[in-house]
């Protein structure tokens, strides 16, 4: 049980208490050579990669709003507004009938209003845990090339 996550790279040996003091592993980014920590947790959990790639790198990252959206719209055109209105409130229960009714004629429409955003990705995006996170340690510098000797 005080056995030390079961990850790549950790020799068996070490045990978790340490680990939990926040000696969790590092990650040298190939792209750009900068450092970055990786809290215990989110490496025990496989959580810390999407918070790397979207908080550090900057990418897009799927979630559970944009399936909504895909199946809302895909209902939407294959069935009728109702259906997709039906679907979106299973999907996320705190919306209104007439909040759903503004909501599926907005997201047919391309233009979502920021409110009814926030109210979905409140229900469908878990809160981030503060320990699950990943912390740069050393950014980026200047890459030094080695230029061949003459």
């Amino acid at each position: 049980m005080d056995r030390l996550l079961d990850l790549p790279g950790v020799p068996a040996h070490r045990e978790l208490r340490p680990a939990l003091a926040g000696n969790g592993p590092y990650l040298v980014d190939r792209v750009d050579g900068s450092l970055h920590r990786i809290g215990v947790l989110s490496a025990r959990e496989g959580t810390w990669e999407a918070d790397y790639r979207r908080r550090v790198r900057g990418e897009v990252v799927r979630t559970a709003v944009d399936d909504l959206h895909d199946e809302v719209r895909t209902v939407a055109l294959t069935r009728g507004r109702p259906h997709a209105m039906r679907v979106l409130r299973r999907g996320v229960p705190a919306l209104s009938l007439p909040q759903a009714v503004e909501y599926v004629t907005a997201l047919l429409g391309g233009s979502l209003p920021a409110h009814l955003r926030a109210l979905t990705a409140s229900a469908l995006t878990p809160p981030a845990a503060p320990v699950a996170t990943v912390e740069t340690v050393r950014g980026a510098g200047p890459r030094h090339v080695r230029r061949p000797e003459r």
